[in-house]
């Protein structure tokens, strides 16, 4: 079938691009600052890796309302050459093998000297990559580990969020969204939704009608398949996302701002409460094509000094 062969070879060039859109741990007691992790993030309470697509329904709090950093919470500072500061609420509970890695890659130096790379208006700043375009990173323990979607966690302006390739593979990649518009989530969530029946459906169609003797088949049908099953698993998020809004979601994109058609798509995992204005002045820079044509790539380097992690006393 060279419609899905098609499909299946602009989804694995999108997976090497990164696309962003595209358990518990107990909470640590009076530790300090850069070193706090030591023992949260020991053998002995090491979240498990995420292999599967993991939904957690939940209508607890999250990064709804007004987010304030209270006595234990982790937070992250994101120090921009030029720019200035992006302090970051991180939400083990809600996402622990999330925020376990990217504190740990926090933790090995990994992001210093790493930049942002795209800057769409309305939509978010990426960056973080190893090489500097959106690809060649890894996770904390080696390859890829897969979203984890907290139905508590949105993507409201300056939510934490990793970047996702087509297939659902996560790594060290990150984006902060910029938007400030108002959405509406119960809109969204059904357009957003009924896409990704609708994709489902049109792909299980195609691997139907595969035929054996194609070239390529075995590779065509696996890559198809996961293909297939990412998104009746992404449409099943978004339904989540949509059972579980509350007013407090409502009035959160309403008054702050955000993009809730990006939800139960991708895995939010912070939230900023200082530093909008870095976000907003990185987003205003100049920007570039990026040789593909869009016009995203900041028009001067936008370089992390470092990545710190403290523990609110």
């Amino acid at each position: 079938m060279k419609k899905l062969y098609k499909t299946l070879c602009a989804a694995s060039l999108a997976a090497v691009m990164m696309l962003s859109g595209c358990s518990d741990n107990n909470k640590q007691e009076k530790q300090d600052t850069k070193e706090s992790q030591s023992s949260q993030n020991s053998e002995s309470s090491r979240p498990a890796k995420v292999t599967e697509f993991k939904i957690t329904s939940s209508t607890g709090a999250g990064n709804s309302g007004d987010v304030k950093l209270e006595k234990g919470d982790l937070y992250a500072v994101i120090s921009v050459k030029n720019f200035g500061d992006i302090k970051i609420k991180l939400y083990p509970e809600e996402a622990p093998y999330s925020v376990y890695n990217f504190i740990e890659c926090v933790k090995t130096g990994r992001y210093t000297g790493r930049n942002f790379h795209r800057l769409i208006e309305n939509f978010m700043i990426q960056g973080g990559s190893p090489n500097g375009l959106g690809g060649g990173g890894e996770c904390i323990d080696g390859g890829s580990f897969k979203n984890e979607v907290n139905t508590s966690l949105r993507h409201y302006y300056g939510a934490l969020c990793y970047a996702c390739s087509a297939l659902g593979d996560l790594s060290d990649g990150f984006y902060i969204v910029n938007a400030k518009g108002s959405s509406d989530p119960a809109s969204d969530y059904k357009n957003t939704y009924a896409a990704n029946a609708m994709k489902a459906a049109n792909y299980r169609v195609q691997l139907d009608q595969l035929d054996k003797s194609t070239e390529n088949y075995d590779l065509i049908m696996s890559r198809g398949t996961e293909l297939y099953e990412y998104t009746v698993t992404s449409a099943d998020a978004i339904k989540a996302m949509n059972d579980t809004i509350t007013d407090a979601v409502t009035k959160t994109y309403q008054e702050r701002g955000g993009i809730s058609r990006l939800d139960g798509m991708y895995t939010v995992f912070g939230q900023t409460v200082e530093g909008f204005d870095v976000i907003d002045k990185i987003t205003a820079v100049e920007k570039v094509d990026d040789g593909n044509g869009n016009i995203s790539k900041p028009a001067v380097d936008i370089i992390i000094d470092k990545i710190e992690i403290f523990t609110m006393e």
